[in-house]
């Protein structure tokens, strides 16, 4: 069983909820398209959406109680990752056997799940490629993700997850102030709540994270998701 995780928007932090909500469908069906293998999605949010979706067993909506953060770049960064975090945490309590990281506006392959089931027992993989789309458009853009960063989906085994509560110390915590993300890591740390590493050191890190913990990820044979540019992407806010 694979665990597929996403974090939605609150709606304080969204200019537009109606278009949110219509790329969360468009990516939870993505997801749900899985040709093979056995799956949860977990949307990790503050409001569940009115959407035929929360009717989807298949599909868990796991609210938060933390309050919605500040719309800046470093604040909305931290309400992803602690989203991530709780969603990595109740997957692995429900016992599935890998987790799927990957954002609540992007779409991803339907061979995820059945790649996954043909190879049990390994780390996890990265993307190290991906398919740009801009909302709207006509066309979509192929493009090599430069190392050492990779695509936001990546697919890592769920017992090798941690989690950290602050005062935040360690490797991961020296790969994002290198990456100078101080600030970041500083409003994270304020919120005071349980953090997955693998979530908060984020795609530039995944893999360097990993190899450095003995984890190493292995690229996955195939695109994994298709990045989809709007007009309330995280990228257009304050900082990003």
């Amino acid at each position: 069983m694979i665990a597929f995780i996403t974090s939605f928007r609150a709606r304080a932090l969204a200019r537009d909820w109606d278009h949110h909500v219509l790329l969360l469908e468009r990516s939870v069906r993505s997801m749900l398209a899985q040709t093979r293998g056995e799956f949860y999605v977990v949307v990790a949010c503050h409001e569940i959406p009115d959407t035929l979706l929360a009717q989807e067993p298949r599909v868990h909506f796991l609210p938060v109680e933390f309050l919605p953060t500040n719309q800046n770049n470093d604040d909305m960064c931290v309400d992803k990752v602690l989203k991530l975090s709780a969603g990595a945490a109740w997957a692995r309590a429900q016992g599935c056997e890998y987790v799927v990281f990957n954002d609540a506006d992007d779409l991803v392959s339907n061979r995820i799940a059945g790649f996954v089931a043909d190879h049990r027992g390994e780390n996890g993989w990265y993307c190290p490629c991906e398919m740009f789309y801009t909302h709207g458009g006509r066309f979509m853009r192929f493009f090599d993700i430069p190392a050492p960063a990779a695509g936001p989906c990546v697919i890592v085994r769920a017992s090798l997850l941690q989690f950290t509560k602050p005062p935040f110390s360690g490797a991961w915590t020296e790969l994002v102030i290198a990456n100078g993300e101080s600030n970041y890591l500083g409003l994270l740390g304020r919120r005071g709540e349980v953090v997955n590493t693998l979530a908060a050191v984020g795609l530039e890190h995944y893999r360097e994270y990993m190899t450095n913990g003995g984890h190493p990820l292995k690229p996955l044979p195939f695109p994994a998701n298709v990045i989809i540019n709007h007009h309330d992407s995280t990228s257009f806010v304050s900082g990003g």
